[in-house]
């Protein structure tokens, strides 16, 4: 015997509404994995100021263009902060001094800073050491 789930919708004989039904549900996974990221990356830059205070807006802008691009280079920030807390500092302590916050944001929009931030990012010699690790 086959089962019901065998035949064809009379209704969807192409099973497009079945493709979109999936779509619709890995985008919502998509759009909650983002939002969990999103908490987590703020909870992290409450947790690396002395006593949680909140970060300047600006500054958590830097740390969060930071974070994007350990991304772009295939690095994991919440695994590093983990793993190495005083580098995970000091990358931040040079990012929040960092003078390029434009190119930076722009790059990272564009998709092109793993490619160019060799050019202004003062971290480029440690992430470059932590990219060949």
């Amino acid at each position: 015997m086959s089962a019901s789930t065998d035949k064809p919708d009379p209704f969807d004989p192409f099973g497009i509404l079945a493709s979109m039904t999936e779509w619709c549900c890995l985008l919502k996974a998509a759009h909650e994995l983002r939002d969990v990221d999103e908490e987590m990356l703020e909870s992290m830059l409450g947790a690396s100021t002395p006593g949680g205070a909140p970060l300047a807006p600006e500054a958590a802008a830097k740390l969060r263009g930071l974070a994007g691009l350990m991304r772009e280079l295939r690095l994991d920030p919440e695994a590093l902060r983990r793993r190495e807390p005083a580098l995970t500092q000091a990358l931040e302590a040079a990012c929040l001094q960092c003078s390029a916050r434009e190119r930076c944001e722009r790059d990272l929009r564009s998709g092109t800073a793993a490619r160019t931030y060799r050019e202004f990012c003062p971290n480029a010699p440690s992430l470059d050491r932590l990219c060949r690790a």
